[in-house]
């Protein structure tokens, strides 16, 4: 714990890429994390159920590009590439909704994703909110899903942000978890455990870090933590920041994105690896995401994202199991009330070391993100889901830049 070339500051999934990409190069490294662990928001927790959970990241998004795709092929670690509309259920009181009203869900909110989509295509930067159809009965769904894509509500999204995303590929869930896969591609690496970095002085000719285990200086930093840290001002610079570049974070912040995991005593009868929502059609209620039987498991999960993912983050258990259990009886019949044995819920809006679920531009802010790939002062470069221009929100965004990140600490070593 003291003098380096490099100094990493976070392993969620863009240090860690750092950190790997840095070693053997030369230089002295240390990865500082401020938890117990490795992985931020890809975490697998394996102990509360008593089987595989990922609290966070789920899904190896744009599949053909992502990298991770390879490396759980390389690793062994088995994912479903066969995840369809045809396994996206939307339910209602009594169970399944009708099979045209089936389709005319998907429809709606397959037009009102194109239409955000194709306003940023042409440049315009303007909230999600712009483009939805005010008089369509699916737009509780509709925002909902724009929720769990963005972790905002569609008036604070961007489209032109949104076009910028890549997304062709898949999306697959992995079954050991990705969080698991995330940390078993960086074993070997070293991390030095619960330190989280409080203040960052480059004024001097080293940058300084500080630590509740002493100080670490180097020559140059690579800061890999949640955007809405820094907005919250948990590491305290010297000098501040740039305020362009302060005013770009408040511009892509992070919204709201939670789990619910409730453990029944078997899985669902009659149904297989699925996806969907319980649908309240008078209104009274918000859609309830489900995943049903994860690869066969005795497990429903819910994502909860945006404002309402927000007030069930707040609520109590109890009041979150009531809500979960009203809708699982809508889906699935009273008799499912009997069956629950264990919940997880997670907490990353209030989590200190996150604060939150991923980033996306607020309307008319899209350009802010570029200034994220740039060094500040050649001391101090930015890694993280949010400085992913096409794969924003996403761990192979992070892992991406965390890559970049450390090929541009050492070009400024020289």
């Amino acid at each position: 714990m003291n003098d380096y070339d490099i100094a990493v500051i976070g392993a969620g999934a863009a240090g860690l890429a750092a950190g790997l990409r840095l070693q053997g190069s030369g230089k002295s490294v240390i990865v500082l994390e401020a938890r117990d662990r490795i992985g931020g928001r890809a975490f697998t927790d394996t102990a509360t159920l008593g089987l595989p959970f990922d609290c966070g990241a789920h899904w190896l998004h744009a599949a053909d590009q992502n990298p991770f795709t390879k490396i759980a092929d390389r690793l062994g670690f088995a994912y479903n590439s066969r995840i369809s509309w045809a396994d996206v259920i939307r339910f209602g009181p009594g169970g399944p909704l009708p099979d045209e009203v089936q389709a005319e869900a998907v429809d709606e909110v397959v037009a009102a994703l194109d239409r955000i989509g194709a306003a940023g295509a042409t440049g315009l930067d303007v909230p999600f909110s712009d483009r939805l159809d005010p008089a369509s009965r699916w737009n509780p769904l509709i925002r909902n899903i724009i929720g769990q894509i963005t972790s905002h509500e569609a008036e604070n999204c961007s489209t032109l942000d949104y076009a910028r995303y890549v997304e062709e590929g898949g999306d697959f869930p992995v079954e050991a978890g990705y969080g698991a896969l995330v940390a078993r591609n960086a074993e070997g690496l070293a991390v030095t455990l619960g330190t989280p970095v409080t203040h960052v002085d480059w004024s001097g000719p080293r940058v300084r870090l500080e630590t509740p285990r002493g100080v670490v200086t180097a020559s140059s930093i690579i800061l890999a933590v949640p955007i809405n840290v820094l907005i919250a001002g948990a590491i305290r610079f010297t000098p501040a920041l740039p305020a362009q570049l302060v005013e770009a974070f408040h511009d892509c912040p992070m919204g709201v994105s939670e789990k619910l995991a409730i453990l029944l005593d078997r899985p669902i009868e009659g149904l297989g690896h699925l996806y969907g929502d319980v649908i309240d059609l008078s209104g009274k209620r918000a859609p309830f995401n489900l995943h049903v039987n994860p690869f066969g498991r005795p497990l429903l999960v819910s994502h909860l994202a945006g404002a309402n993912g927000l007030n069930i983050e707040r609520a109590r258990d109890d009041e979150v199991m009531a809500l979960a259990l009203d809708a699982m009886e809508d889906a699935f019949g009273a008799s499912i009330r009997k069956r629950v044995v264990r919940m997880l819920r997670t907490h990353w809006a209030s989590d200190p070391y996150t604060r939150g679920g991923y980033s996306h531009a607020k309307p008319g802010r899209a350009a802010s993100r570029l200034l994220f790939s740039e060094p500040v002062g050649d001391r101090i470069v930015l890694a993280g889901e949010h400085c992913s221009i096409p794969h924003y929100s996403t761990v192979q965004g992070a892992h991406l830049s965390g890559i970049a990140a450390g090929e541009k600490a050492l070009k400024l070593m020289g």
